[in-house]
């Protein structure tokens, strides 16, 4: 080969390398420029993420779920398992919602959350049994409801306020929490309208399941006995491994009195209470803590929940994770199981029997530790009448999971006058 050939050939590889050289600088600007994938396929990688949520609607526009804006334009909705619109929804519905999640066109905009499904079932359905003098509490099917400073009364509630519900005869829909065995916090509360053609309501109840007894075909939720003999079952394991602890949603057509001011409910539907979705990359639920599994991990219902050292605690510490306790969790959803990236806890709001009294302005409420001053609001009853087993309800403040308690109600619903459905 000449010399004058090699340069010629030296040459042109330098070019070759120095545009090498530029494409893979202008590769890695570009790279570093761009939004890295995530996990699952989220905002940075596809645009888009799926959203699962489950909270009571505190607002519309579009639709507000626990604070969290969904539009609805093309949302497909049911209300107590009949096709809905948006008309039909009022403030305090506990409300599922899956939705689909994108970015705005402005970098500092908000997400986008789009609704795919919007599902409302009352939590409880059925006649009045009582109703407590203040009208801080009332009995429906066996179970207790606690009427809050932000329980929204409906309009055709007279007076807007449940002591004017008539025991015996009116009968109500009522959207709430599950906070334990029997114990419901009503969010939204209604007059519901007999069908004229029929005259028979459908009796509802969500709940958690105890004394479940196979061989009978029985259970109870709350004071309520559910025999679900001829009942169509869903998503229920086999009734030999036992439900106990389960939360369900049930349905029925007939309800007759048992001894002790109890009710026994013919099921003709019973079905476990699900989210709706097993996986979402963005699932924001709100609920009350039914079980404490060990540290890190606890129920909502059927959702289990896992923290971790990541997760961000708002309110509070993770000893003040305690069964009855208020939570808002977000997280990702996946198998079923919620991973949360945050917790946020809400002020007390405890509902059970005083197990220990242990100083005039110390006692024990179930496993809880409850701490009273001078300021503590008394409704119902004085310091002297906190005796074990008590029933309270103790509304307060949580520190290193002891509650100083601002309000405690005696709740004297355990003898009904009457239980007539």
């Amino acid at each position: 080969m000449q010399p004058e050939s090699f340069l010629v050939m030296a040459e042109m590889r330098k070019k070759i390398d120095q545009n090498l050289l530029i494409a893979l600088t202008l590769f890695v600007v570009l790279a570093s420029c761009s939004p890295a994938p995530e996990v699952g396929g989220g905002i940075g990688g596809t645009g888009r993420l799926t959203s699962v949520a489950s909270g009571p609607i505190t607002g519309f526009g579009s639709v507000f779920v626990s604070g969290t804006e969904y539009e609805t334009t093309d949302a497909s909705m049911l209300i107590d398992g009949q096709p809905g619109n948006q008309g039909d929804l009022k403030e305090g519905m506990l409300v599922r919602v899956t939705a689909t999640v994108t970015k705005r066109s402005g970098t500092n905009d908000p997400l986008l959350r789009m609704a795919d499904t919007l599902v409302y079932e009352d939590t409880l359905e059925g006649f009045v049994q009582f109703v407590t003098p203040t009208g801080s509490h009332l009995v429906v099917l066996g179970q207790s409801v606690t009427i809050t400073p932000t329980t929204l009364i409906d309009a055709s509630i007279p007076g807007g306020t449940v002591r004017n519900l008539v025991p015996g005869r009116d009968l109500v829909e009522i959207s709430g929490f599950v906070m334990g065995d029997g114990v419901i916090r009503a969010t939204w509360i209604g007059l519901k309208t007999l069908d004229a053609t029929t005259a028979t309501p459908n009796y509802q109840v969500k709940g958690l399941i105890t004394n479940h007894k196979a061989d009978q075909r029985t259970f109870e939720v709350g004071t309520l006995t559910v025999e679900y003999r001829d009942a169509v079952v869903q998503q229920l394991p086999d009734p030999s491994h036992g439900w106990d602890g389960v939360m369900v949603d049930i349905v029925g057509k007939q309800v007759s009195p048992e001894p002790q001011n109890r009710l026994h409910l013919t099921a003709t539907r019973v079905r476990l209470e699900e989210l709706g979705a097993s996986d979402s990359e963005d699932a924001v639920v709100e609920g009350f803590v039914t079980r404490v599994l060990s540290s890190g991990k606890f129920l909502l219902g059927n959702l289990q929940v896992v923290t971790n050292t990541e997760t961000a605690l708002q309110g509070g510490t993770s000893t003040d994770i305690f069964v009855g306790r208020h939570l808002e969790v977000h997280g990702r959803l996946v198998g079923g199981i919620m991973t949360a990236t945050k917790l946020e806890l809400e002020d007390a709001d405890l509902h059970g029997v005083v197990t220990q009294v242990l100083a005039p302005d110390h006692f024990v409420l179930e496993n809880v530790h409850v701490l009273t001053n001078a300021e503590t609001i008394l409704e119902g009853g004085t310091s002297d009448d906190i005796v074990v087993g008590v029933h309270l309800e103790v509304y307060g403040l949580v520190v290193d999971g002891t509650v100083t308690a601002t309000k405690l109600e005696f709740e004297r619903v355990t003898t009904l006058p009457g239980t007539s459905p």
